[in-house]
């Protein structure tokens, strides 16, 4: 391999991913059916809002070669100590239910060159914008009502800001929300046990139902490209068995803990792709990481909880926490 394999192009054509600040190259013989896998609701449900350009677009930050394939996922080589970073693989095109580690790979990548300029791509978060202008950050582990909050903010008139994955500048002063994934994917068994009333674009192959917010609140992109404060954080714990609701200050040390998991486990590989993530958690990502949860954990003292209970419940209680 080539000294400086960014330099060195061996594939057809190529496209360029825009993430907020970074950019990233693809380079392939199959490029079209690369760009249809990433034009699908799939992508948009994991990958912060991101726009793509054919061809040339300017000096990216990583680069990836990527050798077709009829199917699976393997990554063949990384040089992550050069400008621009540098990645080869070896897969089928991205499809959903088929093929998704390319997707969750992408991710990853974008999540890493982000945090270069101090903005935090935060996992299992959705967002949106309160009462008062500013953001509610919501953090979860998988079914603990991420999604069905998210609804119940639209139903009511609420604009949702992030879906599954959120973008936080934590470069200085207040953090800010400047991105994140606008596909949102629910449950449609809330429509009838909440009245929750939303559009619905498609549906997923096991029936849930998807929601394209920049078809129903087209604002949301001009908030997200203004930035929107986060005013108050909080720790999803809901079920459907749930009666009511009630809420826990997180103090101390935990507020770290907590923040340090939800903002490092996209670039360290926590999130599980096949046939297994890579560990992309180099000083020199993590140190910008730390220095965000670090002051975060400051200002957030006193603004940070875990609530308990039933969704809907739950929802009436952040949206009378000011």
């Amino acid at each position: 391999m080539d000294d400086n394999p960014a330099e060195l192009v061996i594939m057809a054509s190529e496209l360029t991913l825009w993430m907020t600040s970074s950019t990233l190259r693809i380079r392939s013989d199959s490029i079209g059916e690369i760009l249809s896998g990433l034009k699908t609701s799939f992508a948009g449900r994991y990958i912060p809002n991101f726009t793509i350009t054919r061809g040339d677009s300017g000096d990216p930050d990583a680069v990836i070669d990527w050798i077709s394939a009829r199917e699976g996922f393997r990554v063949n080589e990384i040089k992550i100590n050069c400008y621009p970073e540098y990645y080869r693989i070896t897969s089928a095109p991205p499809k959903p239910y088929i093929n998704e580690a390319p997707y969750f790979f992408i991710l990853q990548v974008l999540s890493r060159l982000s945090t270069r300029r101090s903005q935090i791509v935060f996992t299992d978060t959705v967002s949106f914008v309160d009462e008062s202008g500013r953001a509610v950050m919501l953090m979860g582990y998988p079914h603990t009502g991420k999604s069905t909050l998210t609804a119940i903010a639209l139903s009511k008139g609420y604009i949702p800001l992030t879906t599954e994955n959120t973008v936080v500048d934590a470069s200085g002063g207040d953090p800010t929300i400047v991105g994140g994934t606008g596909i949102l994917v629910y449950d449609p068994a809330i429509r009838e046990l909440y009245g929750v009333k939303t559009p619905v674009h498609e549906k997923t192959r096991h029936g849930y139902l998807v929601v394209d917010l920049d078809k129903v609140v087209p604002e949301r992109r001009e908030y997200l490209e203004s930035g929107v404060v986060i005013d108050r954080l909080y720790v999803l714990h809901c079920s459907f068995s749930s009666k009511g609701s009630d809420y826990k200050l997180i103090r101390g040390r935990k507020i770290a803990k907590t923040l340090w998991y939800f903002a490092t486990a996209l670039v360290k590989g926590v999130d599980y792709y096949e046939p297994y993530p890579l560990d992309l958690a180099t000083a020199e990502v993590m140190k910008p990481i730390g220095r965000a949860i670090k002051d975060m954990s400051v200002k957030y003292d006193g603004r940070f909880y875990e609530v308990f209970g039933r969704h809907d419940k739950v929802f009436e209680m952040i949206v009378e926490m000011k």
